[in-house]
Formats: C-alpha cells, sequence, structure tokens
C-alpha cells in the first residue's frame, strides 16, 4: 500500500529540531525510511536545518547580548547613585565640626575631619577611572613587551641574566639554557 505522507510537516519537524531522519520515520510510523531520506536530500532539509539553527543562535545571542547591555546599563546607574550618595556624605562630614576645649579653658568648634591634599588628590585619582579618563591606577598582571624585540637582542638579554648574579651566590636560573631558536 502506496501511503502519502505529510512531508512539509515532517521537514518542518526536522528542520527546527536535532531528530534524525531514522528517527523522525519511527516517530510517525514511516517504514519506508529510504522514501523521506530522497525527499530531504531533494528538498535540502539539512541545509535548512543549518540555516534555521544559525538564525536561532544568532537571535539567542542578540537577545543575551541586548540582557547583559541592560543589565550594565542598570549597574552603572546604581553604582553612580552609590557614588553620588557617598560624595554627598563626604560633602556633609567635611562641613561636619566637633567642639574642642581650648588651654584657656573656651570651647572652639574645628572640622571633625581634616582633609589634606593627597586626599583631594586620591579621590580625584579614583572619579577620572569612573569616567573614562586616565587615571594614575594602574594594574600589571605580569610581563608584556609591547614593542618588536629581535630575537638576538632577547638572547644576548637571556645570557646577560644568567651571570648577573653575584659570584659568592650561587643562583639557578629558571630559564632554559637549549640552543633552540627563539623564533620557531
Amino acid at each position: 500500500m502506496n501511503k502519502s505522507h505529510d512531508y512539509r510537516a515532517l521537514e518542518r519537524q526536522y528542520v527546527t529540531s536535532q531528530i534524525s531522519l531514522r528517527e523522525l520515520c519511527r516517530k510517525h510510523g514511516i517504514t519506508a525510511h529510504s522514501l523521506v531520506t530522497v525527499q530531504a536530500k531533494k528538498g535540502k532539509w539539512q541545509e535548512k536545518r543549518e540555516v534555521y539553527q544559525a538564525k536561532a543562535s544568532e537571535h539567542f545571542i542578540n537577545r543575551h547580548a541586548d540582557r547583559m547591555a541592560a543589565r550594565q546599563a542598570e549597574v552603572y546607574d546604581e553604582a553612580l547613585d552609590a557614588i553620588q550618595e557617598a560624595i554627598t556624605k563626604f560633602r556633609d562630614d567635611m562641613r561636619a565640626t566637633k567642639p574642642v576645649r581650648q588651654p584657656d579653658g573656651s570651647i572652639t568648634e574645628e572640622p571633625a575631619w581634616l582633609m589634606r591634599p593627597r586626599d583631594v588628590a586620591l579621590l580625584i585619582d579614583r572619579l577620572q577611572v569612573l569616567f573614562d579618563q586616565p587615571s594614575s591606577i594602574s594594574q600589571h598582571p605580569g610581563l608584556t613587551v609591547t614593542s618588536e624585540i629581535p630575537v638576538d637582542t632577547l638572547r644576548q638579554f637571556i645570557e646577560l641574566t644568567r651571570d648577573a648574579a653575584a659570584p659568592t651566590t650561587k643562583v639557578v636560573s629558571p630559564l632554559p639554557r637549549s640552543q633552540r631558536r627563539l623564533d620557531d
């Protein structure tokens, strides 16, 4: 008996899922697996699946990027609010005074907190980072060479640093002494 199948429905299910053609046939009770395989090749189901998955991945990435950008903006706004509150408190604390008894017995008001020039400079330096301006804050996690150095110069540097220790102390360099080339 020649049974007709809804190849559009089969194609849609194949393209939008990870199901194999054999599993698709089993699921729909199709015993003539080769008929579905022929239709899949004619209709380029595999290529359609790849395009569909690429679009789905791109859509996911775009949604994820949008969510991350919104979250980053939210965190940035909250950080700015917290910094603004801290600056306001800082300003109020600068105006605060405390009573101080003088040697003659009188009581005078003096600033509760004295701000030194170093404190002001440090505050300005920290605020520079917030506004994407250069500051003196830097992080150096390791040795970084930022210019092109000839291989021969590097070899000379290594050899000179190996012999730089005082003759009375035995220092073993962690650098290898092999003769292999540095530019390999």
